[in-house]
């Protein structure tokens, strides 16, 4: 059972939270990690995420 990563330092496998590369198709992870969102090999807490994704938009549309 994947714990909540609200409380500690590092979000891993362990998490609920942890977007996994390895669990994601190869168009996602490529179209992810070419915008500069998600590295292809290393996972991310889904939380970091949104907000990279979000901050790519915002910058998209300001410029």
């Amino acid at each position: 059972m994947k714990n909540c990563p609200f409380g500690h330092k590092e979000c891993t496998k362990e998490c609920a939270l942890f977007v996994d590369p390895e669990e994601l198709n190869e168009v996602v992870r490529n179209k992810l990690a070419s915008v500069g969102v998600m590295s292809r090999d290393k996972g991310m807490c889904a939380f970091k995420n949104l907000s990279l994704c979000l901050n790519r938009i915002l910058y998209e549309e300001l410029t």
